[in-house]
């Protein structure tokens, strides 16, 4: 029986990589598609490489003979509105109907548990409009919540280095945001599994019983072994202060879209996505114990 082939979309980001090792590991046979293939080093075993800079660039020829199409691709810190939106938006266009061009069956676009039409940042706008390229009927849809991992360049990881840095943690809006997590490693056996299982529709992926914010950053503060200030700071002057810094190129080690990505965190449910995935994840504080 031949491997089953999945082709990988954003396969050098933080998602892409561990979900293509993952799944290598499981028999499939991965091609990464790429911004730089010869970056990239060699492919997971038995894989292929090819260049996918979207939305211009796509090597097709990946595509052919694929049983599914992960989209782990998204231009996640360009700061230019438009560059944002023909990566993220036009590119996902692209890909899906290449994808269709290419009779690939299946095609999974990793969202996140914040996509709503009326979010407050792009990032979780752009992701919900792009949910309804879907069809329901063939394909998934899986939303994670805040990916805890050791590498990356995320939020997450951006509140570490901050609390490492400088040992003060902004607390906007008190900190009483709901923040739903899932640890790097439970996030690709979640893919794994819906692949395997050939789920269809839309999955949240993430703790069932969220940390506030602020219960979170202690908790990470704490198992960072670091002294913190923890500031309360209101949303609205802290916004207008950061989109006039960007405005002038200044470059600051926090961004506006970011604190939108906080003040528009809500809970989402995941008990019955979980229970279609027969799959337990780990807790905040489980998955701060492992990856710090």
């Amino acid at each position: 029986m031949s491997a089953r082939v999945a082709a990988v979309t954003g396969a050098s980001g933080l998602i892409g990589r561990a979900l293509s090792a993952h799944l290598a590991a499981r028999g499939w046979e991965v091609r990464a598609l790429v911004r730089d293939p010869a970056a990239f080093g060699p492919p997971p075993a038995g894989g292929r490489v090819g260049r996918c800079e979207l939305p211009d660039t796509l090597d097709e020829a990946l595509l052919a003979g694929a049983d599914v199409v992960v989209h782990c691709a998204y231009a996640t810190r360009e700061t230019d509105r438009e560059r944002a939106r023909r990566v993220n938006e036009d590119g996902t266009r692209r890909l899906l109907e290449a994808s269709r061009r290419a009779r690939v069956p299946r095609f999974v676009f990793v969202s996140t548990v914040a996509a709503q039409p009326e979010a407050p940042n792009y990032y979780a706008r752009s992701k919900h409009a792009l949910e309804g390229l879907c069809d329901p009927g063939r394909d998934l849809v899986v939303r994670p919540g805040l990916v805890l991992a050791r590498e990356g360049h995320g939020i997450f990881q951006m509140m570490r280095d901050v609390a490492r840095r400088t040992h003060l943690i902004p607390l906007f809006g008190g900190g009483r945001q709901p923040l739903q997590t899932v640890h790097l490693d439970d996030l690709c056996e979640g893919v794994a599994r819906a692949l395997e299982r050939e789920l269809t529709g839309a999955l949240n992926v993430a703790e069932p019983a969220p940390l506030s914010m602020a219960v979170f950053l202690r908790a990470m503060v704490a198992r960072l072994g670091v002294r913190c200030v923890f500031l309360p700071l209101p949303f609205a002057p802290v916004l207008a202060a950061l989109r006039a810094a960007e405005a002038l190129g200044v470059p600051l080690p926090l961004r506006s879209e970011s604190v939108l990505a906080i003040r528009g965190l809500r809970q989402a449910p995941v008990a019955e996505d979980l229970r279609r995935l027969d799959l337990s994840v780990r807790s905040a504080e489980e998955s701060l114990a492992d990856v710090l």
